[in-house]
């Protein structure tokens, strides 16, 4: 009798090991929730998401939450329409900012300063382009060969078989347990660059990135870069849908009544010889940091900025103008005396940058950058 229950013990125990090893067997791998992603990529043509952000850098921190439309194109040489609006955010002056394309045009609106920037969407991307190549990577002391790593001269995977395979070809791709996102139990997986299959940029800025995908459909729900020395990121998405159809009437804007409208010319900085900038008759600071030196001058948008440098390869300005020149600050800074007038003093956690700012008549001065706040007073008060 002994034996017997013996017997019924281990073939219970035979069958729940059982059952658990086809069930791990199930599990789809790293690269089958790859391919499904793509799968799934591929075949969307439209979406609405509700996704919160964190991002972390050495010089900033945000946290915020977006509301994301999207709609692609049957052809794929028109650039998708989109609407992104920020319902939240660290910094209170991001609140609400509304980016609309219907893969034409470009709409840029910020409330708080009531002004809208219209472009084209192929002006926009090329200034966002422009603001990529001039992110400075020499701390990574490394020189980036485009022929290497050239975006043109690639094989472009015509499968999402062959997609996963060339996306192997840069990371490891591994599975990690899964996380409850809202009520889904989502797959992750982890995807570590290969650093001899990357540009000298990337493989100093090491991290690597990890994703978590929704099961029934491969989409993703959470992606962050993680560990690297340039910072860490991540996007969770607390609603997702897909191909449920969206109203064409979200990809336009209608610019409010009063609103400013700004043009990316209107933008564009206009450099100055000296001997215009001499004809100006603008205020220049007499004392400087030690390790300062003048760059140049430009007039934007009515304001002359005055330039300069430091050693460490850290910047600031000097600027003058109208009080619309620049974007209006929050109430976080701190009131202080400048020149015999009040102004406002603004400094970041660390105290190595500051934005010190005050009018006098109907000029309005702004000393801001990599100075500490006893700096930019010092060259407010040495302004000639």
């Amino acid at each position: 009798m002994r034996n017997r229950k013996t017997y019924i013990v281990l073939a219970v125990i035979v069958l729940i090991a059982s059952i658990a090893l086809v069930a791990f067997a199930l599990q789809p791998s790293a690269k089958d929730l790859m391919l499904q992603a793509i799968e799934t990529m591929q075949t969307t043509t439209d979406g609405h998401a509700i996704a919160t952000f964190t991002m972390t850098t050495p010089e900033e921190s945000a946290t915020g939450t977006l509301e994301v439309w999207g709609k692609f194109s049957e052809d794929e040489e028109t650039p998708p329409s989109f609407r992104v609006i920020v319902l939240d955010a660290s910094e209170a002056d991001m609140v609400g900012i509304t980016a609309v394309s219907d893969g034409n045009n470009f709409w840029m609106y910020n409330p708080t300063e009531n002004k809208v920037l219209v472009a084209t969407a192929e002006e926009a991307a090329d200034m966002m382009a422009e603001r990529m190549e001039g992110k400075d990577f020499d701390e990574f002391e490394h020189e980036y060969d485009g022929e290497a790593f050239n975006h043109e001269e690639m094989d472009h995977p015509e499968t999402p078989e062959e997609a996963v395979d060339k996306l192997l070809e840069y990371f490891t791709a591994e599975r990690i347990a899964d996380q409850q996102i809202g009520d889904t139990n989502a797959h992750g997986l982890r995807l570590i660059p290969i650093p001899e299959q990357m540009p000298d940029e990337v493989r100093a800025a090491g991290g690597f990135i990890r994703a978590y995908v929704r099961p029934e459909d491969g989409a993703p729900l959470s992606v962050e870069y993680a560990e690297g020395m340039i910072g860490s990121g991540s996007a969770t998405a607390t609603l997702l849908e897909i191909n449920q159809g969206v109203d064409d009437s979200l990809f336009t804007f209608t610019i409010p009544e009063g609103a400013e409208v700004v043009t990316l010319e209107d933008l564009k900085p206009e450099e100055l010889t000296a001997e215009q900038a001499a004809e100006l008759n603008i205020l220049s600071p007499a004392t400087l940091p030690e390790d300062a030196s003048y760059v140049g001058t430009t007039n934007m948008r009515g304001a002359i900025v005055q330039r300069f440098n430091r050693a460490d390869g850290s910047s600031f300005t000097v600027s003058q103008g109208p009080a619309n020149a620049v974007s209006e600050r929050g109430d976080t800074g701190v009131p202080v005396t400048v020149r015999g007038v009040e102004g406002t003093l603004f400094t970041s956690d660390e105290g190595d940058q500051a934005l010190l700012t005050w009018s006098d008549g109907d000029t309005t001065f702004w000393v801001g950058g990599n100075v500490t706040g006893d700096e930019a007073l010092a060259i407010a008060e040495s302004l000639e």
